[in-house]
């Protein structure tokens, strides 16, 4: 997966944004097994028929700081003004984070 980028100027200090910009870099590091209910999970917020996570494997795979990560992104999509899409969050170009996700993690988009 390609380097996360940056988070854009109008998220860079919203602990959300920062939390799911932690879980993309751990997706980054540790394209494996393990980390593909965190993929799951992030993708769920960009497109659903994308991915829908298993709880059950997300809470038993992640550690303590990962799980209120995950917690926190989940607070800030709820009470996100506008409904913005996670992909609206980094500079540059999202779509190919998701993308680079998707691909890396075997997730293909269903109808």
């Amino acid at each position: 997966m390609q380097e996360v980028p940056a988070l854009s100027p109008d998220f860079s200090t919203d602990p959300g944004a920062q939390a799911a910009r932690r879980l993309f870099e751990i997706c980054a590091r540790f394209a494996e097994y393990s980390t593909r209910p965190v993929a799951a999970f992030l993708l769920s917020l960009h497109n659903a028929r994308i991915a829908c996570p298993d709880m059950y494997l997300l809470s038993g795979y992640i550690d303590d700081a990962q799980f209120e990560d995950v917690m926190t992104v989940m607070r800030w999509f709820r009470d996100l003004p506008g409904r913005r899409d996670l992909v609206d969050v980094f500079e540059g170009d999202g779509e190919r984070l998701i993308a680079g996700l998707m691909l890396d993690f075997g997730f293909e988009a269903r109808r």
